[in-house]
């Protein structure tokens, strides 16, 4: 308040002793503005006459002396009369800010008391009220089937070869893609294989040199880091030195021969592998003639896109064992040049 007594004097003004409240000098102005009809209200509610004396002793204060109306329902004793005279004022107290400047507002009346799962739900709602609407961006509506049919058919006219106007349209039969004929047959050339999802197509025949061998020792008591308590299979490629042929980059040009051993544990997986590299030799897909990625020397027999162990120990940075998923990856390469274990 502009104006503050002790809590002690306020207790001896307003306290179970005495029939008088200390009020500020705003709101003895305020009762004072009021007038006879607020005294009315006041006797006809509580029961409790008031009268305003000005006493400017007290530094701005004024006192309001409360007496019980004569012939209310009741008599109250000061005991009785001081917490009611104190709670029938309470309303008319000004609401103190931090800078000491009061209003005469009344104060909001108190929020009742609620649950926890009431204070998030009243939360909620507030959150709702002070949130701004934006304007929705809706989504496109589903696609009816004639339009998937028509978008369909609009995609599958264009050759994802040439990335123009199908001329000639070929569909492949068992997925489905279809391409330019003459797209597709250059493409087939290559490898016999659609050219979006690689399925193979017959039977795909590399460029590997016509005369190497294929040769096969098993080792019983040679265990490889990770498949203990299985032999070993030690594969060996060899190929003499020969002339080009026309299906290589080169043709007339020689190249060297070449040794190469790779190792396969003597398990059931591993005898399973086996039997797909063997047949992706037959079709000539385990080597090609190339640069060699090791050495850099050109025209010379390298390996072609399908991964053998050709060491025992030091791991996948050595090309050799423990590798967990060596078995499955290579399943995968021959899987992609139309090897499978069936």
């Amino acid at each position: 308040m502009g104006s503050q007594v002790s809590s002690d004097e306020m207790s001896v003004r307003a306290g179970q002793g005495s029939d008088e409240v200390l009020v500020s000098q705003a709101v003895w102005d305020y009762l004072a503005a009021a007038g006879r009809p607020w005294l009315v209200d006041f006797e006809d509610k509580q029961g409790l006459s008031a009268d305003i004396i000005r006493r400017g002793e007290h530094g701005g204060c004024c006192a309001v002396r409360l007496s019980p109306v004569e012939g209310s329902s009741r008599e109250m004793t000061k005991q009785e009369a001081a917490p009611k005279r104190k709670r029938s004022l309470l309303p008319c107290m000004t609401a103190m800010e931090p800078d000491g400047e009061g209003t005469l507002l009344p104060p909001p009346p108190p929020h009742p008391r609620r649950s926890q799962r009431q204070q998030q739900k009243y939360r909620k709602n507030a959150d709702m009220d002070t949130c701004v609407v934006l304007p929705m961006q809706h989504e496109p509506a589903a696609r009816t089937g004639a339009e998937l049919a028509i978008g369909h058919e609009e995609e599958s006219t264009v050759c994802s070869i040439c990335m123009g106007e199908m001329v000639e349209k070929t569909t492949l039969d068992k997925c489905g893609h279809s391409f330019c004929r003459s797209c597709l047959e250059q493409a087939f050339q290559v490898k016999k294989a659609c050219p979006v999802c690689r399925l193979v197509y017959g039977q795909l025949i590399g460029n590997q040199p016509a005369n190497g061998t294929m040769m096969v020792e098993r080792d019983p008591d040679l265990e490889l880091p990770g498949h203990e308590g299985y032999g070993c299979i030690c594969i060996i490629y060899s190929f003499p030195p020969g002339l080009q042929a026309q299906e290589h980059s080169n043709p007339g040009v020689r190249y060297p021969g070449t040794d190469r051993v790779a190792y396969l544990p003597d398990s059931p997986e591993g005898n399973r592998v086996f039997r797909m590299l063997r047949r992706a030799f037959e079709q000539r897909l385990i080597f090609t003639i190339g640069t060699s990625m090791t050495t850099g020397m050109h025209n010379v027999i390298t390996w072609n896109d399908i991964h053998h162990k050709t060491s025992i120990w030091g791991g996948p940075r050595c090309f050799g064992y423990p590798d967990p998923t060596y078995l499955v990856r290579v399943t995968e390469e021959l899987r992609e040049k139309g090897i499978t274990a069936d």
